[in-house]
């Protein structure tokens, strides 16, 4: 129900430990919750996942044979194309200045450059930003992008300041 308070049925259905994330929506695009929040009024889905606040030591410098990549540096998952993987909300890292690898463009969903429109929003061009299709986009068309971002830059979040700024801008 619209607006129900996630303690009262995220237990009750399930969901164990206290060290979850709690998403009023989907996994990609939906917000984080308190245990003691509510759902969204235009949320239809609630998540829970494991909260990713684990570290490894030199995590960066082994072979993986766990983790899901898009990419075949330093992890095994293309070896495996059916396994199932435990996904939680660990990042894996810091942010980092945005990596090229051309892996943008195979999963976004419009047919536009999804790494230069993220970056004219990042410095406002609204003329570099209309060029591109801004018009077009929604914050959350950039889900799986973020997903697979090995840089970890919010797409979603820069999309939607963009989007923000061309609206006060232009009106």
């Amino acid at each position: 129900m619209i607006g129900a308070e996630v303690s009262t049925f995220a237990y009750a259905a399930g969901v164990e430990g206290d060290n979850n994330r709690f998403i009023s929506g989907n996994v990609l695009t939906g917000d984080k919750i308190s245990p003691d929040g509510a759902l969204g009024f235009y949320a239809t889905e609630f998540v829970a996942i494991p909260e990713g606040d684990d570290y490894e030591f030199f995590g960066w410098n082994k072979p993986v044979f766990d983790k899901i990549s898009p990419s075949r540096a330093l992890t095994f998952s293309w070896m495996q194309p059916n396994k199932k993987y435990d996904l939680d909300t660990n990042t894996n890292g810091e942010h980092r200045a945005f990596v090229v690898t051309g892996n943008y463009e195979e999963v976004f969903p419009l047919d536009i450059y999804p790494m230069q429109i993220l970056k004219a929003c990042m410095v406002e061009d609204l003329d570099e930003m209309e060029a591109l299709g801004m018009y077009e986009v929604a914050p959350e068309d950039f889900a799986l992008t973020e997903f697979m971002c090995v840089s970890k830059q919010p797409h979603q979040e820069i999309i939607r300041r963009g989007l923000d700024v061309m609206y006060k801008e232009i009106g």
